[in-house]
């Protein structure tokens, strides 16, 4: 299946949860958001979040800086 992050497909397989397709990007979870529906997903509830084909997801990291 076909999910959108940052309007950029990924494919995942069916039934693939938020928390392993953040794993699989490499991602770390400190630092960053991701939201679906324009509804940010809490951490806690990644790995019970089940992803959905064509499912538009937006990934929000924080930066530091000055």
């Amino acid at each position: 299946m076909t999910v959108l992050l940052n309007d950029k497909p990924y494919e995942t397989p069916e039934g693939t949860s938020l928390a392993t397709f953040v794993e699989s990007l490499g991602l770390k979870r400190e630092g960053i958001a991701v939201a679906a529906g324009y509804e940010v997903i809490p951490k806690d509830r990644w790995a019970e979040t089940i992803l959905s084909d064509r499912l538009e997801l937006m990934l929000i990291q924080a930066v530091s800086g000055g």
